[in-house]
């Protein structure tokens, strides 16, 4: 089931409401958050906050001042309760409206929430390993845009179509650099004994959320992280790998590249998040 809230009022999915000439449809001029609704609340709100203000920023996109997150999770809540649904994923996509071709004529910015009905309980760890593989056909610019969810997304969409050519679970992103940014829908980490590492926001992945929230809590647990670049050899050498997005959570990696991977310190992890999850 799904739900869209639209200028004020949630409005059906299968009915037109964006015009034609959407800067949004025409050329991907905007972005989007994904968030997990839970509890009551959207999870990591403020950290959810925080990233919306930057993109917008660095986009130079005007964030309606009406939109508010905390008066956007009570509409959510309501709709919800309305429905007896007690969890949801969300997805607000933000983009500038009007005419212009690729300059546009209109500095205002319009934002779609949609609510995606998800039974959630906690973030439990994936019971079976996934496998990943590896795309290099297209890769990520080496520009600030690479580190926001824009709507522009081909590079993601052809690695999910390769990923599924090969039966693979998710799909490694590469940089221009030829090193590892990030996987279709997750940050992604390595673990080498004590050292947990991730590439640096330097190399060009999404500044995600749930790759905050997994490193600080590695951090306050004692683990030895690092922001460090990742070639596909390093990859390969490691004796974990998992991936983390804010609807998941963590996932382990159990094959790439032929080799089978341990799970211990992604267990260990995602135990700390489900933790810190039920003491909020």
């Amino acid at each position: 089931m799904n739900m869209y809230l639209y200028q004020g009022l949630w409005v059906s999915g299968d009915a037109p409401q964006l015009p034609l000439i959407s800067r949004s449809y025409r050329y991907g001029d905007g972005f989007f958050e994904s968030m997990r609704f839970e509890q009551g609340c959207i999870q990591y709100a403020d950290l959810h906050e925080s990233r919306i203000r930057k993109s917008a920023m660095l986009l130079k996109m005007n964030i309606p001042a009406d939109f508010n997150l905390q008066l956007l999770e009570t509409d959510i809540k309501e709709v919800l309760d309305s429905k007896n649904i007690a969890s949801a994923s969300v997805r607000c996509t933000f983009f500038r409206e009007g005419e212009g071709r690729y300059t546009p004529k209109n500095p205002s910015t319009q934002v779609i929430t949609e609510v995606s009905a998800t039974e959630f309980r906690g973030y439990p760890l994936n019971e079976n390993g996934l496998s990943l593989g590896l795309y290099s056909e297209l890769s990520k610019n080496a520009n600030y845009t690479s580190t926001i969810k824009t709507n522009s997304a081909l590079t993601y969409v052809m690695a999910g179509i390769h990923a599924e050519e090969n039966n693979w679970d998710e799909c490694v992103i590469m940089n221009d650099s030829g090193r590892i940014a990030e996987t279709v829908s997750s940050n992604i980490f390595t673990v080498n004994g004590e050292f947990i590492n991730t590439p640096p926001l330097s190399e060009y992945c999404v500044d995600g959320v749930m790759r905050k929230v997994v490193m600080q809590l590695a951090g306050a647990y004692g683990y030895a992280v690092q922001e460090n670049p990742i070639t596909p050899i390093s990859l390969s050498a490691a004796d974990e790998i998992f991936i983390s997005n804010a609807i998941k959570g963590i996932q382990w990696v159990e094959t790439y590249g032929g080799k089978t991977y341990k799970n211990a310190t992604a267990r260990k992890l995602s135990d700390m998040l489900n933790k810190s999850f039920l003491s909020q």
